[in-house]
């Protein structure tokens, strides 16, 4: 093994596998240890959120097909309180637009894992499983990270940059001297378990059950359930029992029903912290090391993930000489606000079904029953919800590395997540995003929907124009509305791009490895998106 590395990544979870993939594809060298000697086939973290699906789909070749037909896409959400069904949400009613995946999806934590080694074995690269990181200590060059194996094996590493996706007891984190982890636990005990569950309610559907207490159903691939179960005065001095769930389901659970057969039973308790700043120097936070919050809408895996796939292209710029070091501060910058805003919304709708208050909990639940169906007719609202839970709605439009250009007033704006949708060629129909790879920008020319629309020679002609004047690797896309171009290789399906990004004159998006728009604007403006580089 390299005993001097570009980075040393601590924590061979989904947040530090993802880290490594994405240096692994951009050719950095580096190191991924983990302190565990195999893996739990147990896991908290259920969900994969459309988002990351989108992001995990810019690697080709890494068999994403494969992690999505490993998850289970429920049929619908049921809501219920005080043991009565209150109103039913079908996926197909609310359907996200502009996404290759429109779905969120329940798959365990180890599978998501299991695609990850796979994927990462495509690059040569492994996971150091019984390694341990005992002492960190940065100066201006780098680190040295000593670790031990589970025979008491030392080793010492020299690393330029060390980065911690090593949970929420990090060692890393606990070794940068100017990072604080604020927050506080919550005072519920939970309750968890996988297993069979038998009712007279249709099976494959989420179910999120309000009374004197929380009792959540999640569907599995397998015919199995994960249960999330909050309730009043439940007995945290022994461990949890089927039992317990199966009362308590008789009581909240429409029409009661049974359980057997399980996998896992278990109890926990949760936390919401943020640290004030994902970087200290040469050490950098991700994943539960920079923040945790309440499961509430299976944001957690999913953030932590984009943490590191906003982070890996920044390091990789650093290392080549790209970008000067202060580049990386960045990362703090765009993820530590989405960080907060996800902490103070999932905190708030945590409170709301976990809450003991016997007033507020009467209110609720006297209340819901007559709120929760107006609010599944409002398709609008319903769908705001439904992109904010997958993370489809995440931008940086505050960061100082993307830009708008000036007079241009589409929807989508710098910092924004390139929106998707389908593109004709000579080979078939495909996404947008199917273009992207992790390794460089990618510049999208549009002809314009117009009467203003530009030519193909106009296009080459921008395309020359900014390739001579930048030095950062990018590949050029042109993509012309319907009827304009009949040799074109790339044609907007029903105008539905142009019309998303605000494209009735020519225009251009200028798109970073993260998926992120680095700068936007019209055609004329091109020579904005060389000088932003």
């Amino acid at each position: 093994m390299q005993k001097n590395v570009d980075v040393l990544i601590v924590g061979g979870g989904p947040t530090g596998m993802a880290l490594a993939l994405e240096l692994a594809t951009q050719g950095a060298s580096f190191r991924i240890i983990d302190k565990a000697t195999e893996r739990s086939p147990y896991s908290r973290a259920l969900v994969v959120q459309p988002r990351t699906l989108e992001l995990f789909n810019r690697h080709a070749g890494s068999g994403i097909e494969d992690l999505v037909a490993a998850g289970k896409r429920a049929a619908g959400a049921t809501m219920c309180v005080s043991g009565k069904k209150v109103v039913d949400i079908d996926v197909d009613s609310v359907k996200i637009p502009g996404t290759k995946y429109p779905f969120s999806m329940t798959i365990t934590q180890n599978e998501t894992e299991h695609w990850l080694e796979k994927a990462l074995a495509k690059h040569s690269v492994q996971v150091e499983m019984g390694v341990e990181a005992k002492d960190i200590a940065q100066d201006a060059d780098g680190v040295t990270v000593t670790t031990s194996t589970k025979d008491g094996v030392e080793e010492e590493i020299r690393a330029k940059y060390v980065v911690g996706a090593d949970g929420a007891h990090s060692v890393v984190r606990h070794a940068a001297k100017n990072l604080t982890f604020d927050g506080d636990a919550y005072p519920q005990e939970f309750i968890c378990a996988d297993t069979f569950m038998e009712s007279k309610l249709p099976g494959g559907r989420a179910y999120m059950c309000l009374g004197n207490g929380a009792f959540i159903v999640l569907p599995l691939k397998d015919g199995r359930v994960r249960l999330v179960v909050s309730r009043p005065n439940q007995d945290t001095s022994r461990a949890p029992k089927l039992e317990d769930f199966e009362e308590f389901m008789q009581e909240i659970f429409p029409g009661g029903g049974s359980l057997h057969d399980p996998t896992w039973v278990t109890h926990f308790r949760l936390h919401h912290r943020c640290v004030n700043n994902f970087r200290d120097g040469r050490l950098f936070v991700a994943g539960d090391a920079s923040n945790i919050h309440s499961p509430a809408g299976g944001q957690s895996l999913n953030s932590g993930i984009q943490d590191s796939i906003n982070l890996g292209w920044k390091l990789a710029a650093v290392l080549r000489g790209e970008k000067p070091d202060s580049f990386l501060d960045t990362y703090h910058t765009e993820r530590h606000r989405i960080a907060q805003f996800l902490l103070n919304n999932t905190d708030k709708a945590f409170t709301y079904v976990t809450s003991t208050n016997p007033i507020y909990l009467f209110l609720r639940n006297n209340i819901l029953p007559w709120v929760l169906p107006l609010v599944a007719t409002n398709k609008s609202r319903l769908l705001k919800q439904f992109q904010f839970i997958s993370q489809l709605r995440v931008r940086y439009r505050h960061s100082d590395i993307v830009g708008t250009a000036d007079g241009f007033y589409g929807p989508i704006k710098g910092g924004d997540r390139a929106v998707d949708g389908g593109l004709k060629t000579p080979q078939g129909e495909i996404w947008m995003l199917d273009l992207l790879t992790p390794t460089n920008h990618h510049l999208m020319l549009f002809s314009g929907s117009g009467d203003n629309y530009a030519t193909e020679a106009d296009l080459n002609g921008s395309e020359a124009l900014f390739l001579n004047n930048t030095k950062t690797a990018a590949k050029v896309h042109q993509i012309f509305s319907e009827g304009r171009n009949a040799e074109a290789e790339y044609v907007d399906v029903e105008g539905a791009l142009h019309k998303a990004f605000g494209f009735t004159d020519p225009g251009y998006v200028l798109i970073r490895p993260d998926g992120y728009i680095a700068h936007i604007g019209p055609l004329t403006a091109i020579e904005e998106a060389t000088r932003w580089l």
